[in-house]
C-alpha cells in the first residue's frame, strides 16, 4: 500500500514560500482505540494519558510504534492510533523528513462536524475506512479500515462496505465521500484545510502535533525550531519594516528639500516684480491718502510746540515720509533731562500715537535730538476760521 503525499499546486517559479506538505499513509497499517481521559485536562496531560494507555494495549514496547492521537477540548475521550515501526520502509519514509505533518488517510476527517450516530466513508483503491461518531461532542468512537483489491468488482465492494458499516456500529447518517480530502491550496503551516465533498476539516498546529505518528523526540526538536524560526522571522520583518519606514522617511527628506528649493526659486524670481507690484501699491496709497486726507501739518506742529519745555529749542519739523501724521522733529536742548520730559509729555497727549527718540547726543553741555512724533489719524482738528 503505497503513501499519499499531499501539497496544493505550485507554479514553476515562485517568489512565495513552498506550500505545505503533508503525508498520508494507509489507514490498514494503523489499529485503533478509544480511551477515556480525565476531565479538566490539557493537551499536554492528554498526551501523557494516551502514550500510558498504548503501554498497556499495544502487542508492542512504546519505542518500537508510530503512533498519534486524536482529541478535543471537552471531549471524554482520545481516538489513539499506533502502527509497528516496521510496517514501514525506508523509501516510505524518504519524505517525512520535510513533511509539516505525518499521518494516516482517516485522520483528515476526524475534526469533521457532524450529527449523532454519523459515519463517513472513505474510499481508496486499495482500502476502504469507515469513521463514525456515537456521541457528536466527542471523538469518533470507531475507526474501522479494510483492505480491498483494486481488481475487485462493485458486488465485492459493496460487501466490504457493509462489512465495515456493521463493524462500526448502527449509523443514521452515511456519508461516502466521493474521493479522499485533499488539501486546500490556500493552507498554511499553522492550520491546515481538508476538503471532500460536503466535508472541511482544519487543523491548529497543536492539533497536527498531536496527529503526527513521527518520534515524538524528533518532534519536539521541530517545534523548537519553529518556535525559533518564528522568532527570527519576526524580528526579521520587523528590521524589514524599520528599513522600508527609514527609506521612506529619507525620501521624503530629499523630496522636501527639492520642493523648497523650487520654492525658493520661485520666490526668487518674483522677487522683481513683487517689489514692484509692493512700490505701486505703497504709491497709490500715498496719492489715495493725499487726495481724500486733509493735511494738517501747522495744527501738528502747534501742538508739539507748546508742549515744547522752555531749555529746548527746534531747529527743525518736516512732515514724515512714512505717514501724513508723522512728524519729525530736531533740536537742543540746555537741560537733558527736559527731552526725556517733552518725550514723556507727548506720549501722554490724548491725539498722539507715539513719540520715539531716535536721537540724542550731549557735547559740551548742549544736548541734540531728534524725535519722531506720530498722532492718530482723524484726531488733530483744524483750527475754526472766524
Amino acid at each position: 500500500m503505497s503513501t499519499i503525499t499531499t501539497e496544493p499546486a505550485q507554479p514553476r517559479f515562485s517568489l512565495t514560500a513552498p506550500p505545505p506538505k503533508v503525508v498520508l499513509l494507509p489507514d490498514a497499517q494503523f489499529f485503533t482505540r478509544v480511551v477515556p481521559v480525565a476531565e479538566a485536562v490539557t493537551a499536554t496531560d492528554v498526551a501523557a494519558q494516551v502514550e500510558l494507555a498504548l503501554e498497556a494495549l499495544a502487542p508492542f514496547p512504546l519505542a518500537q510504534m508510530y503512533h498519534g492521537h486524536f482529541w478535543k477540548p471537552g471531549a471524554k475521550h482520545a481516538l489513539v492510533f499506533a502502527a509497528y515501526r516496521k510496517r514501514f520502509t525506508g523509501e516510505q519514509m524518504e519524505d517525512w523528513a520535510d513533511a509539516e505533518v505525518v499521518m494516516p488517510v482517516f485522520a483528515t476527517v476526524l475534526p469533521a462536524k457532524v450529527g449523532r450516530a454519523t459515519t463517513i466513508l472513505l474510499s481508496s483503491e486499495n482500502n476502504l475506512t469507515a469513521v463514525h461518531w456515537a456521541d457528536a461532542e466527542d471523538v469518533p468512537s470507531a475507526v474501522v479500515s479494510r483492505p480491498v483489491d483494486p481488481e475487485a468488482d462493485e458486488v465485492a465492494r459493496a460487501r466490504i462496505r457493509d462489512d465495515v458499516l456493521r463493524a462500526v456500529g448502527e449509523s443514521v447518517t452515511v456519508k461516502e465521500l466521493d474521493a479522499l480530502p485533499a488539501l486546500d491550496p490556500e493552507s498554511d503551516k499553522d492550520e491546515l484545510v481538508f476538503n471532500a465533498t460536503g466535508v472541511e476539516t482544519s487543523f491548529t498546529r497543536e492539533a497536527l502535533d498531536a496527529l503526527d505518528v513521527r518520534d515524538k523526540d524528533d518532534l519536539t526538536v521541530r517545534r523548537r525550531a519553529r518556535a525559533r524560526d518564528l522568532l527570527l522571522w519576526r524580528i526579521f520583518l520587523g528590521s524589514a519594516a524599520a528599513i522600508v519606514f527609514a527609506l521612506i522617511l529619507e525620501v521624503g527628506v530629499v523630496g522636501g528639500k527639492f520642493w523648497q528649493r523650487g520654492r525658493v526659486a520661485i520666490v526668487n524670481a518674483r522677487a522683481g516684480a513683487v517689489a514692484e507690484i509692493e512700490k505701486q501699491n505703497g504709491l497709490a496709497t500715498s496719492i489715495e491718502e493725499l487726495s481724500t486726507k486733509r493735511l494738517l501739518p501747522f495744527e501738528m506742529i502747534d501742538l508739539v510746540k507748546s508742549k515744547r519745555p522752555d531749555s529746548v529749542v527746534f531747529t527743525s519739523i518736516r512732515a514724515s515720509s512714512d505717514s501724513i501724521y508723522t512728524l519729525d522733529v530736531k533740536g537742543q536742548a540746555n537741560v537733558p533731562n527736559d527731552i526725556v520730559t517733552f518725550q514723556t509729555v507727548l506720549n501722554g497727549l490724548e491725539q498722539c500715537e507715539s513719540a520715539i527718540v531716535q536721537e540724542n547726543d550731549t557735547r559740551g553741555g548742549v544736548s541734540t535730538f531728534r524725535i519722531k512724533v506720530t498722532f492718530k489719524p482723524g484726531v488733530v482738528q483744524a483750527e475754526v476760521e472766524s
